[in-house]
Order: structure tokens, then sequence, then C-alpha cells
């Protein structure tokens, strides 16, 4: 049996124990303790890491009675070893976890809204809602509460208490196992079985962040931030803010109306850029056909054009009887049409693009794909050529 020292403290770090044995957990060394501070991975919170003298520790299991400790090397049985826990880990996990205590219930008190799962990752955390959907109103509410209940730097503690006293606790959820639990209370605000490590004071579990709410059935994931990582996220967004209002000369508040006009530019230039395209695909259609060959094929070009606009171009001349038009555009895109559907478009384009490593294909009428390279593109329309001639 390993004697759990972060029950006694979730603050302490360094610790002095004895191997009690030694072996290898999925090909990892490991190594189990007579007494330890290292949290094993469980109840949604991830485990520690730290090194065991100078061994690094990895990954940390709880089997049973005994805690394995997977190491980057061997350890020996029998001897002493110092424990030194990874501190900022460590102190990253209980906030977060605390954090997710205060918002799971401040989420029942604002919106009837009970937490169904929860979990804690080094990237992100997050908590499913027994609940479809939540309005505006209700996240800010139960993001309002939450630093209210912050503020108050109410105590949380955490105690084994026997199974018949759990009736009496009026526990936010009630436990389906049997036997004594650990009992996490935050103040009078809340009261949950819980084997995790937490924050001493809810002062400690630092700003609540609510990020963003996505629909999942009929549940609703919140993904939020805590602590160390509220701070993190606030600083990356801050220095997203402020690179913006220099790059557009103008203050943080007026950021949202300068990007507005912007945008309003971007789409008039673009409803131009669309009419221009249009009006040189007419008049590009009408130098083809002036200069179409007597065989009825039309080829053309095109590598600084957009693949649409050179479908438009196609399709353009495709509504004249008698033609074979091959086009290719940029990125090595090619069209093939034929307007009297005689000759099978799809079938000539899948074949010259595979002869060059392309891929492509469609309709007796109207064809398209691409070609690796542009000069594998006019490989295949030399190809097409032949096709049609002869």
């Amino acid at each position: 049996m390993t004697q759990r020292l972060y029950y006694d403290s979730s603050y302490l770090t360094h610790f002095d124990a004895q191997v009690t044995a030694v072996g290898a957990l999925d090909g990892q060394p490991a190594a189990t303790l007579d007494r330890t501070a290292f949290y094993p991975s469980g109840g949604g919170q991830p485990h520690d890491t730290g090194a065991l003298n100078d061994v690094t520790v990895l990954e940390v299991r709880s089997q049973g009675d005994a805690i394995w400790h997977l190491l980057a090397a061997p350890a020996t049985l029998g001897a002493p070893v110092q424990g030194q826990v990874d501190w900022s880990r460590r102190l990253d996990h209980m906030q977060n976890h605390s954090g997710q205590h205060i918002l799971s219930q401040a989420f029942i008190a604002t919106a009837g809204a009970q937490t169904v799962a929860w979990r804690l990752s080094d990237h992100s955390l997050t908590i499913d809602l027994g609940q479809a959907s939540l309005s505006d109103g209700q996240m800010a509410d139960a993001e309002r509460l939450a630093a209210q209940v912050v503020q108050q730097n109410l105590p949380i503690s955490a105690r084994f208490v026997a199974e018949a006293e759990l009736p009496t606790l009026h526990l936010r959820k009630q436990p389906d196992v049997e036997g004594p639990l650990r009992v996490v209370e935050i103040g009078d605000f809340d009261r949950v079985a819980c084997g995790g490590l937490h924050v001493a004071s809810t002062a400690q579990v630092g700003l609540i962040k609510l990020l963003r709410a996505e629909r999942r059935g009929p549940e609703t994931r919140i993904h939020f931030v805590c602590g160390q990582r509220a701070l993190a996220d606030y600083q990356r967004k801050h220095e997203t803010v402020r690179s913006l209002a220099s790059r557009f000369t103008c203050g943080e508040d007026e950021l949202a109306q300068a990007i507005q006009r912007l945008q309003d530019q971007a789409d008039s230039n673009f409803k131009a850029l669309r009419a221009a395209q249009a009006e040189l695909v007419t008049a590009e259609a009408a130098r083809l056909l002036a200069s179409a060959a007597a065989s009825g094929l039309i080829t053309g070009h095109y590598p600084a054009w957009e693949g649409e606009q050179v479908k438009q171009l196609a399709l353009a001349l495709r509504s004249q009887p008698g033609l074979v038009i091959a086009l290719a555009g940029g990125n090595g895109q090619l069209f093939l049409a034929s307007s009297d559907g005689a000759f099978d478009a799809g079938q000539t384009l899948r074949g010259a693009l595979a002869a060059v490593g392309g891929r492509g294909g469609g309709r007796p009428d109207f064809a398209q794909g691409a070609a690796p390279t542009w000069d594998a593109a006019q490989q295949a329309l030399k190809l097409i050529e032949t096709a049609v001639e002869g």
C-alpha cells in the first residue's frame, strides 16, 4: 500500500520515500514507493510529473492500493528517493479543477443545468451540461456568479466521510459508489464527492473565463479557462488586439469599426472584380470564336486565371454548335467541353490526364480535372488535340 501524501496536503511538492517494487508498464520502467506526493490520473484530473532523485517521472497510475510511477530510467528496489512534483503543472490542475467545481454549481444556480461530464487536459478544459442550449444571458449569469464566488475567497476543504453521513450533506451530485467517500466543500456554495486535488480557497482559482459553448445533441459543452490559463489566454488575445490596432492605426475600441470598413471595401472590390472577370470572359469567348480552327477545336492557355473563370469561359463557348473546347487554367486545371455531344469529353479528358499523372472526368458534354504541374497540363492538352483531330 502506498501512503498518499497528496491527501494530507495538495501543496506538498518535496518528500522522501523508499522504492517498494519495480517493474514495467507499457514497456516503460516503473516503481512503487512506500509514500508519494505524486497524484495519479483519476477523477478527471491528469497525473503529476516531476522527478525521483534525478530520474524524470513521466506518468503516475493508481492500481489498487499501489501507485506506480512511470520513469525515464529504472529504479533500484529498496533504494531511498527524494521526490519532487512539478509545481507549475500541479497548480494548473488544482486551479482548473477547483474552477470546474465553482462553475458547475454556478450553472445549477443560474440555469438549472447539471454537469454530466468534465474533461481537463494540458490544452483544454470543458464541462458538459445536461441541457440542449443556453442563452448568452445564462452564460453571462453563470460566469458572473463564478467570479463572485472567487472574490469571496471561500475556503475549499476536503475530508473523508462515512457512507451513513452522505444523505445529510446535500451533495451536488449523489455518488454511485458505496463506502466512505472523499467530499470537497467550497464554503456553503458547493459540496460534492471528489478524489482530486484543489486549491485552498476560491481566490486562488483566479479568473474563470468562459470561451465558447457548443451544442452536442441533448447536451451543451462549455469551454473555459481558469487561473494561469486564463491569464495566458488574455495575454495572447491582448497581443492580437494590440497588433491589429497598430496595423490599422486606430484605438483598440475602434478596431471592430476599422475591420468592418475593411470588410465592406473588400466586398465592394470583390463584386467589381467579378464583374470585370465576366466581361473578360465574354470578350475572350468572342475572340476565340473568331479564330476557331476549321476542325471546330478551340484551345486556350490561362495560367493567371482562376479555375472558375476558365470554367465559365468553357461553358460560354459550349453554347455554340459544332465545337470542342479545351482550356487550361492556373494550378494545372483542365476543362474540356463538347457543344454537340458527339465527342465524349469525359472519357477523353480522363485518359489525357491519366497519361500525365493527373485525375479528372465528367459527362460527354463537359469534363474537368487537374494535372500535377502546368507543364503536365500542356502535355494533356496536346493529347486532347491529337484525339480531336483524329
